[in-house]
């Protein structure tokens, strides 16, 4: 009974080290879930550092695409590579870039970590509906909309200016700021005509 119960205890322990030694060579990743903003234009990096992966495939995923397995780059998409092992780069980043990217380590339950994408858009203007330059006869009115876009909603200013005389001519300036990136501005001049 002796030689059994050690028998018993021999064998749990070498369970015992073979289960920590497992857990030590288990795939794992080192890069954590993460969101991240970045401009458009900028170029995206999304880190995927792995452990272990040896005898197992690493893929990123977005949706239903899948953008690499391994080490080879499997979408058309010029702009995206890999880089220092299974991080993702994305250059020339746009609004459809947003969203979210999978990295997956496939083993019989994969394990994977998600970057979540935001891209912001700096501000620009579209338009001066009346143009960079406009002649307004004495005494009429002008009405000037400045139209712009970006990343939160912009407000588009009108100015009308009544009762024009020669000291409300010269140049105006539209400002779009959205707090990413520059602010963006043009002018309109404005020439008064005398009758």
């Amino acid at each position: 009974m002796n030689r059994l119960c050690e028998f018993y205890m021999l064998y749990a322990m070498v369970a015992a080290a073979a289960s920590q030694s497992a857990g030590k060579h288990d795939p794992m990743f080192i890069s954590r879930s993460e969101s991240f903003k970045f401009v458009a234009g900028e170029t995206i990096h999304l880190p995927c550092e792995v452990s272990n992966t040896a005898s197992y495939m690493v893929a990123w995923k977005r949706g239903l695409a899948i953008l690499s397995a391994g080490s080879v780059k499997v979408t058309p998409d010029p702009r995206i590579r890999l880089y220092n092992g299974f991080s993702l780069q994305i250059r020339d980043a746009s609004t459809q870039d947003a969203g979210d990217y999978i990295c997956t380590i496939q083993t019989l339950q994969p394990i994977e970590i998600t970057h979540t994408v935001e891209i912001l858009v700096p501000p620009k203007i579209e338009s001066i509906s009346s143009g960079n330059v406009l002649q307004v006869r004495k005494g009429n009115s002008v009405r000037i909309d400045c139209k712009a876009t970006g990343d939160e909603k912009l407000i588009s200013p009108v100015m009308t200016i009544e009762a024009m005389d020669r000291h409300k001519g010269g140049t105006y300036i539209c400002t779009a700021d959205n707090g990413v990136g520059e602010a963006a501005t043009t002018q309109v001049n404005l020439h008064v005509l005398c009758e």
